[in-house]
């Protein structure tokens, strides 16, 4: 008898991470408009919001596939984890084009 469910705990882990990582860049983006004096909206269109925001966003929905019991759900959490994937990659790849 198993008294944790790690696989449980490995899903429910993974989304709370996810969730929690896009919390923070949308704090940390609402302190940096507060901070420079900029309106919200401009400091949520930088790749430095960008990139954590929608990898937290894919770690979240990667976290909800793993949960899905129906087949239907977890092609929809999936299709979104890439979905994710793709913006946070399509926001990071200037910068690392630069070497920044």
């Amino acid at each position: 008898m198993q008294i944790i469910d790690w696989a449980g705990l490995a899903r429910g882990t993974l989304w709370v991470l996810g969730l929690s990582a896009a919390l923070a860049a949308w704090s940390f983006a609402y302190w940096r408009a507060r901070a420079g004096h900029l309106r919200l909206a401009e400091a949520l269109d930088r790749p430095g919001f960008q990139t954590p925001f929608n990898g937290g966003l894919m770690l979240f929905a990667c976290g909800l596939a793993w949960s899905a019991s129906a087949l239907w759900e977890r092609l929809v959490w999936l299709a979104l984890a890439l979905a994710f994937a793709w913006l946070a990659a399509a926001s990071a790849w200037p910068r690392l084009r630069k070497g920044q």
